[in-house]
Formats: C-alpha cells, structure tokens, sequence
C-alpha cells in the first residue's frame, strides 16, 4: 500500500491516493437531482477551469435534511472529492463557495462559506463572509459553487442571470483589491452593492500567501485558513455576479416573520447599544479590564484604555452593513481627507483587527490601527493569522531566537508600526522575511525558524487564534477553541455568555440556556463541555442559514434569533420542517462530517488542545490573576466533551453515528 506523508502545519498526516478530481466528480454528478427538490433551491455548479466545463446539479434533499446547505452542503461536497492523497494547493482540490438556506432572504442572512483543504493550517478550511456576493450568487439560482483544476492563465468567472462564463484576467494581475474595484465596474458595467457583487484575490493570494484571504467587498472577506491563497491556486482572480436583485418564490409567505426578525434584533440590546453604534470593537474595553486581551503574543493579558472602541468615534464617519441587514454594524473610517492617502480612509476595524494589530503587537495609538487595518484590506490579508504572525515573530526575536541576521536586518521591535506597515507589504509579495510571515504558521516545518519556536506558537490545528481574547480564565470558551474544527476559532463554539453576570446569577436560567446545568463560575471547568456542545450546535445551523454570528443567539445574547426562528422561517420559505431539536442534530451533523474530514487528515485527541503558554503561565493581572489551564481538568473536560458529543476516544464519530454520517454522504 503506498502511504505518504505531507504536512504544513504542525503534525504529519498519513495519507493514501485516490481517484482522480474528475472521476469523483462524475460520480458525484451521477448522484445529484436535475430539478430543485423545494423551493428556493439553488443549483450546484461544478466548474473544470482547466477545461472550461460546466456541470450543474442539485443538493439531493436527504442532504439538506441532515446537513442543510452553506457551510453543511459544503462539507457534503468536499468530503466527497477530497483526495487527501494530494496537498491543498494541488488545484484537484476544490474550492466550495456555498450560501446558507435563508441567505438573501432572511434579516442578517447575507453570509456564505469558502471551504476547502487549508494550505494554512492542513485541516479543515471553512471561511465565512457576508457583504453581497453569497447574496448574489443566490439570487442567480445558485446555491453552491465548486471550482477545480488550474485555468491556463490568469481567469475571471461571470456570472450573470444563472450563466457562467470564463473571462480572461491577464489585466488584472497583481491587482490589490482597491484598484481591482475600481477597474472592475469600468470594464463591465454596474455598481456595487446594487446589481454587482464580487469576491477576488490580490498579489498576496497570487502569490500564495497562506495567510491571504478571498476579498469578498472592501472589507468582507473569506479569510480564515488561507483561502486567497487556494483561490490562487486556481488560477482564478474573481468571480463577479451580476444581476438585478429578486425576490424568491417561496413556500408561503414569510416577510411578516422577516419583521419579527428585524424587531427582534434590533430590539437587543448588544445590538442596539453596541452593534449598531460602533459595531464590534466594543468587546476591547471589556476584554481588557477582565484581564483576558492577549498582549504582545499573549505574553500579558491587558493593555491601553486607548484602544476603546469611542477612541475609534472620532474617525468614524457612518456605519455600513451586508445585504438587507437591519444592523449595519461595520464601522467606517477616515483618517483624513487627503483623497491621494489610499490608506487614509476605509472598512473596520474589527474588534479582531484591533486586538490583532494593537495589543497583540505592542501598539498603543488607534490611528496606526485604523491604517494598518486599511492596508490589509487592500492587500488581502487575514488580520487574524496575519497580526499573529508578526506578534509571533516579535517575541521571537524578544527572546533571541530570531535575530538581525534571521529578518534581513528588520529590528521586530513591539510597538513599531512603521515596521509592520513594511512587513504587511513584504509579506504580500513574499519578499525578504516576509516570506516567512507569508508560511503563517509553517514558519517552523519549513525552515524560517527553529523547532524551539513552537513553543511560542498560539495555534491550534495549525492555525493561529482567530481573536483576541485570552482564555485562560473562561475554562468554556478555551474548551471551544480547543475543539473546533478549522482551528483555533472563536467563532465555532464561542461561549461568550459564561462572563455575563445576570445569567451566572440565574442557574435556572442558564439551565434553560444550555439543556442542563453548568457552573456559574467562569474559572470553573464544571459542565462547560455542555456549554460549548450546545454552541457549537446553533453556530453550525447559523452557518448553514446564512446568518450572521453576532446576530445569532449565545454568541453575544440569549435574546438573538436561534433554533426557534431559524425553523419558522426554512419552514415558511423552503416548506422543510424541522423542529428546533431536529436543527440541533443538523448543527451536531455538521461537526460530526468536519471530523470525518479532519480524520481523514491526521486529526486525533492529541489535536484538540491549547497552546503551551495557556498551560504553563498564569494570568499576572485582575480578578483572575493566576489563572492558567489545568492539563488534568482540561484532559477531563475534554473527555466529557468527547462523550456528550458521541465521539471515540481519539475525537471522531463512534461507529454508529459515524454509519449514519456515510449514509447521508453516499460515502
């Protein structure tokens, strides 16, 4: 049997050959329906661009069933054609754009997924975006979209009124994202945001940046895992949708229930007092005076009052939003009014921007933030593996084990903003040291640095923690970034809500929250593990509708629509039924075909831990001072995890649930 063995991230994966990208999709297609199977179904496009063929199909029903579609149909597809045989910017390894089931349709329902094998951290990559394009896309009658083989040169896929075709992109090479747009409505007509919509890469994904990102608007964006890069792969440089927006014809009426969604956002009051005024920076000031803002690689835990979010207000001239969001909670900025500064104006930053870029660097001013914010915006780079990645650097070269000599003469001195402006332009170009940035977190395996290098590593699964809160002190939230499957991501199975006094106050409450007791004590590892089954639960079905995170319930409330609502309106708009229980064994469905995938790439028990740091070193500020993670509690909570999630020993579905998963796949 002929075994091999490949990895980028940290751990080697034994793989076996398979068939052909091409054999497996004419499988695939054999098995897919002709016609929708409910309405508002879009089709699945396959798309050869090596040979410039398109096939078309449907998600079969018993799929969307169990997995619905977006991010759930996406794990379908790709555990479908994925030949692990392969490394993942092999282009016989496909790209999978899918819409949620309610996007375009539902308030706050405006978000997609780009999914693939990460070429960043080698386990599952699953980004997701909102802004226009998976609205779009939708509106043009497709669901899902699935890219694969390399295109002979440099392409732009159009797609226009449920068309596909094949544009040659020559012209746009080595194009960032500002003049992209900019040439864009120029050469084929239209205007953003009302009959265009695009997702795109830049010289970073070109030039197979693994921390480079698939712009998806001036700021939205698939970013997590490396996607730019696989795009890059490819051969393709965008793919534009064009098209007047409609409304669908649904099973019954459903734009009363739209109203109740509505009210009932903008009736919360995260969103009405945070979301909608300042948009997610406002999570730093209570991150930072709880003790729990990773600082210069996580090496402190607080940093400057200087970095609230009404520091921002000053340069924050309006807020926008994605498609027919009522929330409208991405803030706008402008430095100044020089129209020849490119950078001096823009989209964020984030919350993740801001902690990834300011404390986590040593930067203590905003406006170096809001700038370094706009040029990783315009040179396509993920904020959150990107900002990791130079703090990581830092301390490495804080501690010696990297020098002048290592970094071509760069002084990675904490706080130098000037520096990291050049790094971020380095790093897109793959130029000097910023060629060792641009490998993420490779750096090691590949040469860049030393083995005792890991050591300062904050990654998980190879890929480095997706925000910027410390969770030494919030045993669920650190439990959640332990096992989630793309990685070290907060936005898989955030427990948010364990810091919230009023519901730690009312157990029978947090009962009722969680379908069973858990601790009130944020610090304590009693019952967490049920706390972060359950969220992971709600944020997979919230993928597979199309909805945004932070207007989903338990991300930042218990107020925000959940379960119940999600039902009412698949049921109104696609005549599916599921009751709320049934939706929490889709989202239990979801994660359970991601670890069929991730086992088929190496991933074990030994995967679903935390970095080093969080273990050895306590917590030096706050109430929680000296907190750290217990290895024996956290083995304990993990095991707890495993067996309430019906998973084996070494974290994959148990036989028989495992039997049900392959049924539903055809696998």
């Amino acid at each position: 049997m002929n075994v091999a063995t490949w990895h980028v991230g940290p751990y080697p994966r034994r793989i076996l050959p398979g068939m052909s990208i091409r054999d497996r999709v004419a499988r695939l297609v054999a098995e897919l329906p002709r016609e929708p199977q409910f309405p508002t179904q879009g089709s699945t496009l396959l798309v050869d661009l090596e040979r410039r063929e398109v096939q078309r199909g449907y998600t079969p029903l018993h799929v969307v069933k169990a997995l619905l579609t977006g991010r759930g149909a996406n794990m379908f597809y790709l555990h479908r054609l994925l030949d692990e045989s392969l490394d993942p910017l092999n282009p016989d390894v496909p790209l999978i754009f899918g819409s949620g089931i309610l996007t375009g349709i539902v308030p706050s329902a405006a978000r997609g997924n780009a999914t693939s094998w990460s070429p960043e951290s080698g386990v599952i990559m699953d980004s997701n975006a909102g802004d226009y394009f998976p609205s779009f896309i939708r509106m043009n009658g497709i669901d899902h979209l699935i890219l694969y083989g390399r295109a002979s040169g440099w392409m732009l896929i159009r797609i226009r009124d449920g068309q596909l075709e094949f544009h040659d992109a020559a012209a746009y090479a080595g194009l960032d994202n500002i003049d992209l747009r900019d040439r864009i409505p120029q050469d084929f007509g239209g205007t953003w945001a009302r009959d265009l919509a695009m997702v795109n890469i830049t010289r970073a994904g070109e030039n197979l940046v693994l921390t480079s990102a698939i712009m998806g608007g001036p700021k939205a964006c698939y970013a997590r895992g490396g996607p730019g890069a696989k795009m890059g792969s490819l051969r393709v440089k965008a793919v534009l949708v064009q098209g007047q927006t409609r409304d669908f014809e649904t099973a019954q009426p459903y734009k009363g229930y739209n109203r109740t969604i509505a009210q009932k956002l903008l009736d919360t009051s995260v969103v009405k007092h945070a979301l909608k005024t300042m948009g997610t920076p406002f999570l730093y000031k209570p991150s930072r005076i709880l003790g729990a803002m990773g600082t210069k690689n996580n090496q402190l835990t607080t940093w400057t009052d200087q970095l609230d979010a009404d520091h921002i207000t000053p340069y924050r001239p309006g807020m926008t939003g994605c498609f027919r969001c009522p929330v409208n909670c991405r803030p706008l900025n402008q430095l100044n009014a020089d129209p020849a500064d490119k950078y001096g104006r823009g989209d964020g930053p984030e919350y993740v921007t801001l902690g990834k870029f300011g404390p986590n660097l040593g930067i203590d001013r905003i406006e170096p933030v809001i700038r370094l914010n706009n040029i990783c915006n315009d040179l396509g780079l993920d904020t959150a593996s990107t900002g990791s990645s130079i703090a990581w650097a830092m301390e490495l070269f804080q501690r010696g084990i990297i020098t002048l000599a290592d970094t071509g003469g760069l002084d990675l001195t904490w706080g130098n903003a000037d520096m990291v402006e050049r790094l971020l332009f380095m790093i897109s170009r793959r130029e000097g040291f910023g060629g060792a940035l641009a490998d993420g977190t490779g750096a090691v395996e590949k040469g860049h640095y030393p083995a005792e290098a890991l050591k300062y590593r904050m990654a998980v699964k190879g890929l480095m923690q997706s925000d910027p809160h410390d969770a030494r002190i919030l045993k669920a939230f650190a439990l959640g970034l332990a096992v989630a499957t793309r990685g070290m991501d907060h936005l898989r199975n955030r427990v948010t809500l364990e810091i919230n006094a009023r519901i730690n106050d009312d157990p029978a409450f947090k009962t009722r929250l969680y379908g069973g007791p858990v601790s009130a004590a944020p610090d304590s590892y009693g019952e967490k593990e049920r706390a972060v089954r359950v969220c992971e639960n709600v944020y997979a079905v919230g993928d597979a509708v199309g909805m945004c995170r932070f207007t989903t319930k338990l991300f930042n409330s218990p107020s925000l629509p959940g379960l119940e609502e999600f039902a009412a309106q698949i049921a109104n708009v696609t005549g599916l039924q599921f009751t709320p229980e049934a939706l929490d064994g889709v989202g239990h469905n979801i994660t359970g075909v991601e670890r069929l995938i991730n086992q088929r790439l190496g991933v074990r028990r030994a995967d679903d831990t935390l970095p080093q740091r969080w273990f050895e070193e306590p917590v030096q500020v706050g109430t929680y001072r000296g907190q750290k993670i217990d290895r024996a509690e956290f083995d304990a909570m993990l095991s707890r995890f495993y067996e309430i999630s019906d998973l084996d020993a070494e974290g994959a579905p148990r036989p028989e649930w495992r039997r049900e998963l392959e049924a539903t796949l055809g696998a």
